[in-house]
């Protein structure tokens, strides 16, 4: 937020009083209208040429009612910033407690990037929800998308861990206090996910940008729906950027991005498309491929130009530790606002 509104530059105003531009002002009769309206409780002056003369009771409230309009407006919006900003140093701290390695040699660990990729709202959802997705890449490849966020937005919330492997291995996973809960928190058991030609694509172009172009052309051919407890039905939408794009290290990846679908009921990724271009085993050039990512709990129906390439249940709770899928409550977090205006104080 910027400072209070001052007086322009060259005029003066009383100690204590605040300026404010008369062009934001009524003008009063018979006065030229460069001017500056200057106020403090219980006095109303106008300033022109250094006199000050009393200003009619019905401008000056109106300016007092408009300084204080922008004054609240500055203040709802340094509040609402730290709410964000406390709640994200949250989920981040959240993300950081994970270590994970892409298999159990813990040879390789993979790398958190620390800035979310995305932060959603939702807000028809258990009385507000808000979140943010982070990703753990190698070699520039995302290997786990993980999502931390919260609900209600006001007094204590819940707090939810979502996470998925993007892996083609079987991820070796590690959370701080795991061994003082005696419990793994997420222990995949399989691959995270199994990558196909996308039907009837082109060859993979030869410029990163012309690249671009044609993921988005693929995310576009995708279609789905997804179906709430309350068998409420909600038509997915692509998002139009990416979440993530990377060029690998890795010889075989040539390019890939995270797309993500969302429904009307908020902007919360429901659904993640993996799309690569990418050599198969003994093939000379790479082809693009793709896979589906469930990130709801929600019964899940995709379709690829109206065939039906992905679908999964509805789920009832939290899912299994060992699923290449996890999403679980984690525990209850203090008001955010509070924590913001405590942070705040000096």
């Amino acid at each position: 937020g910027s400072a209070a509104p001052r007086a322009p530059v060259g005029r003066e105003t009383l100690p204590g009083h605040v300026g404010l531009p008369a062009s934001s002002a009524p003008a009063t009769p018979g006065l030229p209208h460069s001017r500056t309206i200057c106020w403090a409780p219980g006095k109303h002056y106008l300033f022109m040429h250094g006199i000050f003369s009393p200003l009619s009771w019905g401008a000056a409230a109106v300016a007092v009612a408009l300084l204080s309009l922008a004054v609240r407006a500055q203040d709802g919006d340094r509040a609402a910033q730290a709410k964000r900003d406390r709640v994200l140093q949250i989920y981040t701290q959240e993300a950081e407690g994970y270590t994970i390695f892409r298999d159990a040699s813990r040879a390789e660990k993979l790398e958190l990037r620390r800035q979310p990729v995305y932060r959603w709202l939702n807000p028809l959802r258990a009385g507000g929800q808000d979140g943010a997705v982070f990703v753990w890449t190698y070699r520039g490849r995302a290997e786990v998308i993980g999502t931390f966020f919260s609900f209600p937005t006001k007094g204590p919330r819940g707090l939810v861990h979502e996470l998925h492997s993007l892996a083609t291995t079987v991820l070796d996973v590690r959370r701080v206090g795991d061994e003082e809960r005696k419990a793994a928190t997420w222990a995949p058991r399989g691959p995270g996910l199994t990558l196909a030609d996308v039907p009837g694509a082109p060859a993979p172009a030869t410029s990163p940008a012309q690249r671009l172009v044609q993921m988005r052309a693929i995310g576009r051919e995708f279609t789905g729906t997804t179906r709430d407890a309350e068998r409420r039905r909600w038509e997915l939408r692509l998002l139009p950027q990416a979440l993530y794009r990377y060029e690998s290290t890795d010889p075989d990846v040539l390019d890939g991005a995270l797309f993500a679908f969302v429904s009307s009921a908020g902007t919360d990724p429901e659904v993640i498309l993996v799309l690569e271009a990418r050599k198969r085993a003994g093939a000379a050039a790479p082809t693009w491929q793709f896979a589906l990512a469930r990130y709801t709990d929600m019964n899940v129906q995709m379709r690829h130009q109206d065939k039906e390439v992905f679908s999964v249940p509805f789920l009832n709770g939290p899912t299994d530790y060992r699923e290449s899928y996890r999403i679980f409550p984690d525990r209850e977090i203090p008001p955010v606002e509070e924590q913001a205006q405590a942070a705040e104080r000096p």
